[in-house]
């Protein structure tokens, strides 16, 4: 009888247990959208005003090397409704502890592609196919990097990036350093952009594909 009790007290305890564990993952979702959304309507007031927040959505994802991403709603875009924003947070970002200033300046780096969407007509939204180049991919990317170094984020990239490298399967941070802009090459553009701020209007229009291309540029 006591046996049974017992087995019947455990089986209890297991279940509590597991509930419990699968709240914390349910809330742990919320909660990093919840502050992530946050964040964006800080970011969106301070430094991309042109955005209608209203019109951004918060939605979480699962993944080893990704922690944002943003893109425009496929569902309103092929029903020729008004268009919506998706910013994407893996959960892990604020699990593995990245510094705030580096999450603030990778969603910079995430608006930047949201303002981007909403200056294109979706003739021009259907060009964005030609991602499945790296090319194009890299150029796209480095193109953020630059609109967020732009308007104040650069140290929080250069804090985001070192976070990234050391939190993302090491065959990973070769293709990170290709499509985005690495901390040494932001530090280069910050100190180029103390003598000379002009220079960010050249790089947006020949986006510096690597260090020595960014030499060469001044």
């Amino acid at each position: 009888m006591r046996r049974k009790n017992f087995q019947i007290w455990a089986l209890l305890l297991i279940c509590i247990f597991a509930s419990n564990t699968f709240s914390q993952k349910q809330i742990s979702k919320k909660a990093a959208a919840l502050r992530t959304y946050q964040y964006i309507a800080e970011i969106v007031k301070q430094s991309f005003p042109r955005i209608k927040l209203k019109k951004v959505r918060v939605k979480t994802f699962e993944g080893k090397s990704v922690f944002f991403k943003a893109r425009f709603s496929f569902g309103r875009y092929f029903t020729f409704r008004r268009m919506r924003h998706l910013v994407f947070v893996n959960p892990e970002v604020f699990n593995k502890k990245a510094p705030e200033k580096a999450i603030k300046a990778i969603l910079a780096h995430e608006l930047a592609h949201v303002l981007y969407y909403t200056r294109k007509n979706r003739i021009q939204l259907f060009g964005l196919t030609r991602l499945i180049s790296k090319g194009f991919t890299r150029k796209f990317e480095r193109k953020a990097d630059l609109e967020a170094i732009a308007r104040g984020y650069g140290s929080g990239l250069i804090l985001y990036r070192r976070w990234l490298y050391k939190n993302i399967p090491p065959k990973k941070v070769k293709t990170k350093r290709r499509n985005y802009f690495s901390p040494e090459e932001i530090e280069l553009m910050l100190d180029i952009l103390k003598q000379k701020p002009s220079m960010i209007d050249v790089w947006r229009k020949r986006v510096p594909k690597n260090l020595e291309a960014i030499r060469k540029s001044v």
